[in-house]
């Protein structure tokens, strides 16, 4: 369904109580394991369901990279009781949106439909997740789908940059896998390893179903119980991949691309993960280096020197650990320039630190994002899931704005000394490897990779 109403006064938040007033919701655990938290609101006639389940892109196998985002494409088109051509009528019937994706370390299942349909769409979901078939036809296509987005994504250079730096700050790693698949894995996956996918990690012990919108929770639990009570329980492991390990040094690595005109910059390192005791400090201090648009990397990169329309630091965080990444983009003749004003402006940060007029006003930014990023179902039903993925305390996003401002200045100070690595640095470029090399080789030792090397 298109996006039907934000719920614009979902929430309020309050200056004095530093916190937010959510609705009301209740958590349940089925005779299965399947967790089920329902949020109820009254005031527009929408629901929204999202299913998550432990298992993602990380969790491929050695050799069979796109498996996980394979089988979720996979899962709306065909079940024991709809083809794929019924289950897309149902949703179009309703009005509603139905969707199965592949994300890092889950799957999640997402609808939205009106409160009138909520039968219809409870089937439908379901149908999906317990009994998908995944029929051969649909596999060939979809086959074919990815293989021609691998073939255009190499006339993407921002991906070409992300996909090489997640290869080569997490070596050896499950997160460093190329999670849409190679061009060689996505010829040998067939339908058995998509069913021991499904199998695997589609099971209730470990998954959570979040429901937020207009419906009666009783009511509605019981519905979920008919619809889901029946998922076998599989008594799976849910244990968090090792923590990965700190890049140690500079490293460059250039991606060839000799028709580049403009040059696309990653780098950075190890972050942390959602757990951290400096979560929200990072948070505060990355907002000022570069996690918005009056940012110090804009002020330095692109008001002052006009070396770029657009620059950003960010961390993002997982089960074990996350990444810390600075990202942009200059014309060829001025990557030298960017990089020393980058590295520059680090430097700076890590030793000068910030101001308390910077240190309030991301504070400031940060909470008011976080109550605007709370006003649609779909918003909310994410944050919900994700506290019970990432055992985050029950009242995460209650005190969310409480402890975004209880960062002190000295904590963020510490923060950008701490995580905001300069010394040791994954540094990535793509570029036409024989202009840039002996530009590059001044920020550390060099590995040119070929583009087909790069996306393979």
């Amino acid at each position: 369904m298109k996006k039907i109403l934000l719920l614009a006064t979902l929430l309020s938040t309050s200056v004095f109580s530093q916190g937010v007033q959510l609705p009301p919701r209740s958590r349940h655990t089925l005779e299965n394991g399947l967790t089920v938290i329902l949020m109820e609101h009254r005031r527009v006639p929408v629901v929204y369901f999202r299913l998550v389940a432990r298992g993602g892109s990380a969790d491929d196998p050695e050799g069979f990279e796109g498996l996980a985002s394979v089988t979720c494409a996979l899962m709306r088109e065909g079940t024991t009781t709809h083809t794929s051509s019924e289950i897309a009528e149902a949703i179009d019937n309703i009005g509603g949106s139905l969707s199965v994706e592949a994300g890092l370390e889950y799957c999640v299942g997402k609808e939205e439909i009106l409160k009138k349909d909520i039968d219809t769409g409870l089937s439908l979901l379901s149908d999906v997740v317990l009994r998908a078939t995944f029929p051969q036809e649909e596999l060939e296509r979809q086959r074919k789908q990815y293989l021609a987005n691998l073939e255009s994504l190499k006339e993407y250079p921002e991906g070409i940059a992300s996909i090489t730096f997640s290869k080569n700050v997490y070596p050896n790693h499950p997160y460093g896998k190329q999670s849409f698949g190679t061009r060689a894995s996505l010829e040998s996956i067939d339908r058995d390893h998509v069913r021991e996918f499904y199998q695997r990690v589609f099971v209730p012990d470990g998954s959570v179903l979040a429901v937020v919108g207009d419906f009666d929770s009783p009511e509605l639990l019981a519905k979920i119980q008919q619809a889901f009570g029946q998922w076998e329980k599989s008594e799976k492991s849910s244990g968090a991949p090792p923590a990965p390990e700190k890049l140690l040094g500079r490293k460059v690595v250039i991606v060839d691309k000799p028709d580049a005109t403009q040059t696309h910059i990653v780098c950075g390192n190890i972050g942390i993960d959602f757990k951290h005791p400096d979560f929200f400090p990072v948070r505060v201090a990355n907002t000022i280096f570069g996690g918005g648009f009056t940012s110090r990397l804009i002020n330095s990169l692109r008001v002052k020197r006009s070396l770029t329309y657009g620059a950003s630091s960010s961390f993002s965080a997982h089960l074990s650990g996350g990444m810390y990444t600075i990202s942009t983009f200059t014309k060829n003749e001025t990557v030298g320039g960017i990089m020393d004003a980058l590295l520059e402006e680090l430097k700076l940060y890590r030793e000068k630190g910030v101001t308390a007029e910077e240190w309030k006003k991301a504070q400031n930014y940060i909470t008011g994002e976080f109550a605007r990023g709370l006003q649609s179902p779909e918003a909310l039903a994410a944050r919900i899931t994700d506290i019970e993925f990432y055992g985050l305390p029950r009242d995460y996003i209650e005190k969310y704005i409480q402890n975004v401002k209880s960062v002190s200045l000295a904590d963020v100070n510490r923060a950008a000394q701490k995580y905001f690595f300069l010394d040791d640095l994954l540094i990535v470029l793509v570029t036409p490897a024989q202009q840039m090399r002996t530009v590059a080789e001044k920020y550390g030792p060099v590995t040119v990779v070929e583009l087909k090397d790069a996306i393979q």
